[in-house]
């Protein structure tokens, strides 16, 4: 029978599986619009006046690439960690596949308005964050739809999936003015990147 009558696709791998591919077609869907908005200006004189009148649109595009990036990487490392999907996953997800969908808007905002918008940009990218942070907190302590795990270990994914996205939109702008601030990403980085391995290897030496 099929998964509407049988009840399976409720709750089973199948219907995460379907998901997990929904999702992944939004993420390049956006990426793919990141760069459809990008034209060329309509006069210029050589290669270095081209990419000097189109240098706002690149780096906005690069800054709004790499966000769309982090922000996979940390949606595919939440599903990793599911063993189910249900109906409330479903329309959390669906919060966060929105907000990356108007990724493209906001770049595009970004490019125009310059030092103006940084603030609304870096704020829809920490709202994607805490977005990403709902679906993780109802799959781990509402819904139980992950793999076993400590306590500690689901809070510290929560923070950093919640955290992350606009932690790293931020010190990236920050950084092309300052160069120094690169150093503090990387920071961040290896600091999380401990803290996960120490929380990983803490049940197994249990």
């Amino acid at each position: 029978m099929g998964d509407g009558v049988s009840g399976k696709g409720d709750t089973g791998a199948g219907h995460l599986h379907r998901l997990v591919l929904f999702s992944d077609a939004v993420f390049a869907i956006a990426i793919t619009l990141l760069a459809i908005e990008i034209h060329p200006p309509e006069h210029w004189r050589g290669v270095a006046d081209l990419f000097h009148q189109m240098g706002h649109k690149l780096t906005a595009y690069a800054v709004s690439f790499a966000v769309v990036g982090v922000c996979w990487f940390s949606h595919r490392r939440v599903f990793a960690r599911l063993v189910r999907a249900d109906g409330g996953l479903d329309v959390f997800n669906f919060v966060v596949l929105g907000l990356i969908a108007l990724l493209p808007l906001s770049t595009e905002l970004l490019w125009e308005g310059g030092g103006q918008v940084v603030l609304v940009y870096v704020g829809h990218v920490a709202v994607i964050g805490l977005a990403m942070g709902l679906v993780w907190a109802y799959a781990a302590f509402v819904g139980k739809l992950t793999e076993p795990m400590p306590v500690g270990e689901a809070v510290f994914v929560l923070l950093r999936v919640a955290l992350l996205p606009g932690l790293m939109c931020g010190l990236t702008i920050f950084s092309l003015v300052n160069p120094w601030g690169w150093a503090l990403l990387a920071g961040l980085m290896l600091g999380l990147n401990w803290i996960g391995r120490r929380l990983g290897a803490a049940p197994k030496a249990a």
